[in-house]
């Protein structure tokens, strides 16, 4: 990748946002093209996939008006970023202030729902271990938590962990790269914010330390797992780089390493993704060489084929989540901002008017066959409220996830016999398919992990007062 070719792109994408493009030299730019940074030192980053397909993940985290606030506080400023400039990145929810969620709340009656179904959190759906399916969901509880300051959320996450992590800081890990792996990583620096027990930043240490061994594609991206040679998924970029986002935040010990990464990582998926018709991203793209690129892979380009929904909402809600825990000097953020506003107008337009809620494969909705997902939307309704509350998206954008919030309350369901409260019509987890019918023809589930993530964080967020 040429660095003109990469400052080309990226000064295509700010004349859709306010950034500027007339300086010739951005210094992050660059550094996306050069594949690192000065305080790169060489090292590769995370990259890893998904067990049972594509790796997905919830959204970080936020806080209002509980006992957390003043650790998560404390703690960034220890971090020696600037983030905090930005509104509400110090406690990490999407409002500055100290919203709150009520007893009924779907965020409350859901997170209760998790913790007397599986009281055991290792149990979550499956009995994989440190891995997103957990994950994912403890990320949702983490939401909750943050909103109400209940400590039976903050003890259930705590159990999941240590059944993890030993006294001596010690991840029972597997030694593979995969991004499905890593993704619980990020419940570490919450766990050390709010505890200050040393050994959970250890076993942040030795997971940022994985990172200089995650094998690079020919243009420095990180793979999605080291089963998938050369490739890089829009999930991997929510399941590694908002660790790494949050670990420099919290830590304050990665140099410019991490912000770098994150950079770095975040715009080369968005250059060789981007569908601009739309301004969304098909779901992945294979670097191998001519010749050698896998079945879904376009032969000259290594593109994938469709915009499929969930893929683009763990993009997004990555690009809003680490944008809160970068500094605010960050190279690079700019274009990160520029990405997601027009990423946001894209999903403005695929939006489903009747119901508001977004379909399968964003841009096939009017195809007979297409049909409306619920993880998606979920993550959707959660990323544009916390990126207009930031200050990232203009207010316009609030009516956008409104309507989400309207779509996806018709997706919950109650049990008349057992009062069981369920999340119905999340996708099952997939990985990259060679084509439009192979997104459709996948099976949804109902209080899957994917479904509960989406609806705690959603919920989080639009039902905090």
């Amino acid at each position: 990748m040429h660095r003109s070719t990469t400052r080309d792109f990226f000064c295509w994408l700010l004349t859709i946002s306010a950034a500027a493009c007339t300086q010739s030299n951005n210094p992050s730019l660059d550094s996306a093209a050069a594949g690192g940074s000065a305080g790169d030192s060489g090292t590769t980053s995370l990259a890893s996939g998904g067990s049972g397909g594509a790796t997905e993940t919830g959204g970080v985290p936020g806080t209002g008006g509980t006992a957390a606030d003043a650790a998560v506080a404390g703690q960034s400023g220890s971090g020696g970023t600037g983030a905090a400039a930005d509104a509400g990145i110090a406690d990490q929810t999407g409002d500055d202030g100290g919203a709150s969620l009520a007893a009924d709340s779907l965020a409350v009656r859901f997170a209760n729902m998790v913790l007397s179904h599986w009281p055991d959190p290792a149990g979550i759906w499956t009995s994989k271990g440190f891995e997103y399916n957990h994950g994912i969901v403890l990320r949702g509880i983490e939401q909750v938590f943050r909103r109400t300051g209940d400590a039976r959320y903050l003890a259930y996450i705590k159990k999941y962990v240590d059944e993890n992590v030993n006294d001596s800081g010690v991840v029972n890990i597997a030694a593979t790269h995969s991004f499905d792996i890593i993704q619980p990583s990020v419940l570490l620096p919450f766990l050390y914010q709010q505890t200050g027990l040393a050994k959970y930043q250890t076993a942040a240490d030795n997971i940022r330390a994985r990172y200089d061994t995650i094998p690079r594609n020919p243009d420095k991206g990180f793979w999605h797992k080291d089963i998938y040679p050369n490739q890089m998924w829009l999930d991997s970029i929510y399941m590694g780089e908002t660790f790494l986002a949050r670990y420099g935040a919290v830590f304050g010990t990665c140099g410019s390493f991490c912000g770098d990464t994150v950079v770095e990582q975040s715009l080369l998926i968005a250059q060789h993704t981007l569908d601009a018709p739309t301004g969304l991203y098909v779901h992945a793209w294979d670097d191998s060489p001519a010749g050698q690129k896998v079945a879904w892979a376009d032969p000259t380009t290594g593109r994938s084929p469709s915009i499929w929904g969930r893929a683009v909402g763990w993009y997004a809600m990555a690009l809003a989540d680490t944008l809160a825990d970068l500094p605010a000097d960050q190279a690079g953020r700019s274009d990160m901002l520029a990405i997601l506003t027009s990423l946001a107008a894209g999903l403005k337009a695929t939006q489903d008017p009747s119901t508001g809620l977004w379909y399968q494969v964003l841009d096939q909705g009017s195809q007979s066959d297409d049909w409306l997902e619920s993880s998606a939307t979920g993550i959707f309704v959660y990323t544009l409220k916390v990126a207009v509350n930031r200050g990232y998206l203009d207010s316009s954008y609030l009516s956008v996830a409104e309507s989400g919030w309207k779509g996806l309350q018709t997706k919950v369901t109650t049990d008349a016999t057992a009062g069981l409260i369920t999340i119905t019509d999340a996708v099952e987890g997939m990985g990259v398919e060679a084509s439009y019918a192979g997104y459709v023809g996948h099976k949804t589930l109902s209080n899957s992990p994917h479904g509960l993530c989406a609806i705690l964080l959603a919920a989080s967020e639009m039902e905090a007062r």
